[in-house]
């Protein structure tokens, strides 16, 4: 079969929040898939964010047809080969993130790096390559963490939050809330999460220390036992509404297949507000925006900023190192089932001019004729190109089988 790495899918640059909420996958329909797909693949791996859906593959079948029976016809942009393995050492660096380096990215590449083994749908080329990007990720992170950006889209939110009160600060000819200031842009405004995950607890926390005033929801404990960030108050999901009421400002960030806000349930009380929709699906139904007073910003609306030209060059001359030691990785791992057929000859060759008497004695001598070959055998490929060394290690191969 064909050893061939693939992806295909869409993202933000590609597909729209409507669309891209369609191919959305939660992580029991993403096993669901693994299992669906598995008689077509030798390996897949199927990433499901707010901003990507992308299914890579180790396989004859093409990854976009399986998304296409899966989910539906799609705009889906499909790669192979260096371009394939290329596109993910750079999704884990954060350079086809909305919000450029953020850090959610690794943890979500973790996930589905973890799902498809559990599901034993992940073999060593994608072990390898997930496992290598995600470090190549960290690297880039730690390199270029002095480099002033907005690492999170909870981030990107909570300056869009600031920018619109300031604003509207500016528009009514006021200084803005009480106590206003850069230090704390968002003193004085009472504001809302939706969603006590790994983002609603981040946006808790960024509108903290922005000194806005914060209720966020929650259905039930943590898995992980984490708790609120220090003066945000805990309220029952749902009273979501009722708090909605007494906010300025409302922050979605749930793993709700459906609207966990609608016009149907929160009548117009004329009240300005922003809501900001982190979710893909949607939380917020978008009819929200119908209403004068109620200014709604989904992912799409919180626009991509870019990184400084010199800093994307050198975080690229990083990935490109990786990506190129993952290659050489393959090419060597292409080559093992040669070099394992030329140890195999040396042990059984060895074991049969000794005349090895017992097992004690026949193990003794496999594990020195191994040691032995694999020293010979992995100087080679330093001596030569790795080309050259797969060709020698191929008819070496071919012999011992003679």
């Amino acid at each position: 079969m064909n050893m061939e790495i693939k992806i295909a899918g869409l993202d933000y640059r590609s597909a729209s929040v409507d669309v891209r909420e369609k191919f959305t996958f939660t992580e029991s329909e993403r096993r669901e898939l693994l299992n669906e797909i598995a008689p077509h693949v030798q390996e897949a791996v199927l990433i499901s964010t707010c901003n990507r859906t992308e299914l890579a593959v180790v396989s004859e079948e093409e990854p976009s047809e399986l998304l296409h029976r899966a989910r539906g016809c799609g705009s889906f942009f499909s790669l192979r080969g260096e371009a394939a393995v290329a596109r993910i050492f750079e999704i884990a660096a954060g350079l086809h993130s909305q919000i450029p380096l953020e850090d959610q990215i690794l943890g979500q590449m973790k996930e589905a790096l973890a799902a498809s083994r559990e599901e034993k749908a992940c073999g060593p080329l994608l072990g390898q390559l997930f496992q290598r990007a995600i470090t190549a990720g960290k690297e880039v992170r730690t390199k270029y963490k002095a480099l002033p950006h907005e690492c999170s889209a909870a981030a990107a939110a909570c300056t869009a939050a600031a920018e619109f009160f300031s604003q509207a600060a500016a528009a009514n000819d006021a200084s803005g809330p009480a106590g206003c200031s850069s230090a704390a842009p968002l003193r004085g405004i009472s504001a809302l999460v939706v969603g006590s995950g790994e983002m609603g607890m981040l946006a808790a926390q960024l509108l903290r220390d922005r000194g806005a005033s914060v209720r966020m929801t929650q259905r039930r404990c943590r898995k992980d036992g984490a708790q609120p960030p220090s003066g945000v108050t805990l309220i029952p999901y749902d009273t979501r509404y009722e708090a909605m009421r007494e906010c300025a400002l409302v922050i979605c960030a749930t793993a709700s297949p459906h609207f966990v806000l609608t016009t149907k349930e929160f009548g117009d009380d004329g009240v300005r507000r922003m809501m900001i929709d982190l979710a893909v699906p949607r939380d917020i139904e978008p009819a929200f925006m119908r209403r004068p007073s109620v200014t709604l910003v989904d992912m799409d609306g919180l626009g991509h900023s870019a990184l400084p030209e010199d800093f994307l060059r050198e975080i690229k001359k990083s990935v490109a190192a990786h990506t190129a030691r993952f290659h050489e990785w393959r090419q060597i791992h292409d080559c093992m089932p040669y070099i394992e057929d030329v140890c195999a000859f040396a042990e059984r060759e060895l074991a049969n001019e000794l005349g090895c008497a017992d097992a004690e004695e026949f193990s003794r001598v496999r594990a020195a004729s191994r040691s032995m070959m694999n020293k010979l055998l992995f100087s080679l490929k330093e001596r030569v190109d790795i080309d050259m060394a797969k060709e020698c290690y191929c008819a070496l191969a071919k012999a011992a089988q003679r």
